[in-house]
């Protein structure tokens, strides 16, 4: 038969004791012990027959060892004489002596032991054998020991493993290995070598990545413990309830480190499992619930050309009839799913999450409070449009809500609307103004001029940069009335009411020396002109009052201001753009690849009148920032003008 000289399963948790020969001998010689031990047992048989026992010998001794005549006993109850030694016998300096029930051709060994008998029987259940230098039933002749007369301490029936003495004679334990033994069985044993010995149990702390996907690869990164077999590695499993996943392509960086495998995970239970390592001797290390494996999340669309369209806030007829209406001004269908709608963020009604629905481009979807559950304040509220990942992609805010009308999105901006066209373009229509009984005035003996009036949109915000890459952040106004205004007395406020007075703070108007913007054109009020800081998170919202106190224009922006972008309005849409135009009709986007933002033309007068407090004339301190803290007008009388509310 083919002999089976290297190390078959399990040899990834066994250790070469060559080494420890010299110091058990060393041991044996300093306390006296016997240079010749019983150092190997096959009490079980093996495969091929319940009677291929066998023992072995080895000779501690630097020189050899004479056993002629030597006996060797049994005790099943009584000690009984087994066998004497042929009187030739002698074991090698360190080399080891077979005694075998059989011989090769007819045993699992596959080498020829020293002496073959068939006196040679192994108890399974009351083994103790000892070896006699001599006459057994002189005690004096007494040289080792093996087993106390009960069941082994060690080898296995079942695995066919035989017993080996510990490398530093502390006990018995199984063999791990195969090594002069037939090939084509599955015995463990080592008659005529080295003893296997055991190493100490594998032991896990922790596992890089913890966590993965369902139907993904898990590369391994990390592995620590202790205790892994080297070659070949362990086998590394993960567990959840019966269910086991084997890792494959495992590499060991260490005992300690197992640095490379892949786990796959198709089909996959979602929940946390438990890592398993298990060295080849069968000895076994868990990490509870070490990874965790979970739902891939869903594919979310995020085109961003979907806008709230109009909110019906008080319907004439029940609240049910309530809305939040949708556009996609886009030219693609945008799938909504996981697309949020809310009317207050983290109060008021839950939000409302959309489910597997459609929008197509240049089309309407309108979303009833009987679906969303939203209850819209006839007081005033708000509109959310949120995407899956989080963004607020849109966002409006409306005071109380007259009866009847519906809060609707037109190309000046923001309206109230007598006509609710749900799935339908924005109609702008006024109510009849209520009935008036007129009071009669006292004429005054002295007519005093009535002082200017403005309305909602005569001067609008149409641009914010707050958090700029360089430079200055500022605030961009326009003249979309047609006539002249003087801006003295007017108020910008920030979102925490802060009030900046135009008056109060030294204010340049370009080509002239009052504060007067003309129609059509754009003003931009810095920071460091103005002293506004607008915020950075947490959202902002800047209002502009006349000096009446009343708000013509305010716009808001929630979160996160982005690094560079503006927030600007164009054609409708109040949105972030990478390109910021302080004075300039606004670009959200490009729409050809060779296309390149405008370029920002600031034309500066030959001297620069300040207005303002006496004290705060203050703007000759260097030209160098003047294109970030001047006023800057630019006349688009002809270019088509936004109109934000």
């Amino acid at each position: 038969m083919k002999q089976r000289g290297q190390f078959g399963f399990g040899m990834a948790a066994i250790i070469a004791v060559a080494v420890l020969a010299p110091v058990v001998l060393a041991l044996a010689e300093d306390a006296g012990g016997p240079a010749v031990i019983i150092n190997e047992l096959a009490w079980a048989g093996s495969t091929k027959s319940a009677s291929d026992e066998w023992i072995e010998l080895k000779n501690l001794a630097a020189e050899p060892a004479e056993i002629g005549s030597w006996q060797l006993t049994k005790n099943t109850g009584t000690e009984q004489l087994m066998l004497t030694l042929p009187a030739d016998k002698q074991i090698p300096a360190g080399g080891y002596f077979i005694i075998s029930n059989f011989d090769a051709g007819n045993s699992v060994l596959a080498i020829e032991p020293d002496v073959v008998d068939t006196a040679v029987t192994l108890s399974n259940d009351k083994l103790q054998i000892k070896l006699y230098k001599g006459d057994w039933q002189d005690a004096a002749n007494l040289v080792d020991t093996a087993g106390g007369g009960g069941v082994p301490p060690a080898g296995n029936n079942t695995a066919k493993s035989s017993m080996e003495r510990n490398a530093d004679d502390s006990g018995w334990h199984d063999a791990l290995a195969a090594v002069h033994l037939d090939s084509d069985v599955t015995d463990l044993g080592t008659p005529g070598a080295e003893n296997s010995v055991l190493i100490e149990p594998p032991t896990l702390e922790s596992i890089t990545p913890a966590q993965a996907e369902r139907d993904s690869q898990l590369q391994i990164e990390g592995i620590i413990g202790t205790n892994f077999s080297l070659d070949p590695p362990p086998i590394v499993r993960l567990k959840f309830g019966d269910t086991t996943v084997a890792a494959d392509n495992i590499h060991m960086a260490s005992s300690t480190l197992i640095d490379g495998g892949r786990f796959n995970l198709s089909d996959a239970s979602v929940g946390k499992w438990d890592l398993v390592v298990t060295n080849p001797d069968g000895q076994t290390a868990t990490l509870p619930q070490a990874v965790e494996v979970t739902e891939p999340p869903p594919q979310y669309d995020l085109t961003t050309t979907v806008r709230i369209n109009e909110v019906y806030p008080q319907p004439n007829t029940t609240s049910n009839d309530e809305f939040v209406e949708l556009y996609n001004l886009g030219d693609k269908i945008v799938n909504l799913t996981g697309w949020i709608l809310d009317d207050a963020r983290n109060s008021g009604s839950s939000p409302f999450t959309l489910g597997a629905q459609n929008i197509l481009p240049k089309s309407y979807l309108v979303i009833y409070k009987s679906e969303s559950k939203l209850t819209l304040n006839d007081s005033g509220d708000d509109a959310y449009l949120i995407q899956p990942n989080g963004f607020e992609l849109d966002h409006t805010t409306y005071t109380a809500a007259p009866r009847g009308q519906t809060w609707a999105r037109f190309d000046d901006g923001w309206k109230w609307t007598n006509s609710p066209t749900p799935n339908g373009k924005n109609v702008f229509s006024s109510p009849p103004p209520p009935p008036q009984n007129p009071v009669p005035v006292e004429e005054p003996d002295t007519p005093t001029a009535a002082p200017a009036t403005f309305q909602k949109g005569d001067i609008l915000v149409t641009e914010l940069l707050p958090n700029p890459k360089d430079g200055d952040e500022f605030i961009e106004l326009y003249n979309g009335s047609g006539k002249l205004i003087e801006l003295k007395g007017w108020t910008l406020q920030d979102k925490s009411k802060h009030k900046y007075k135009i008056d109060d703070f030294a204010l340049n108007i370009q080509t002239t020396s009052t504060l007067t913007i003309q129609p059509g054109q754009y003003v931009v009020v810095t920071e460091t002109m103005s002293g506004i800081a607008l915020n950075n998170t947490g959202g902002e919202t800047v209002t502009l009052l006349d000096p009446a106190g009343d708000v013509i224009a305010t716009v808001s922006y929630l979160d996160k201001a982005p690094a560079g972008a503006a927030y600007a309005f164009s054609d409708g849409i109040w949105t972030w753009s990478q390109y910021p135009t302080p004075g300039q009709v606004n670009v959200l986007g490009l729409d050809e690849a060779d296309e390149q933002p405008p370029q920002i033309d600031i034309v500066l007068p030959e001297s620069l009148p300040v207005t303002g407090e006496g004290q705060r004339r203050w703007w000759g301190i260097g030209l160098t920032s003047l294109a970030l803290s001047a006023i800057v007008f630019w006349n688009y009388a002809k270019r088509r003008h936004p109109q934000p509310s």
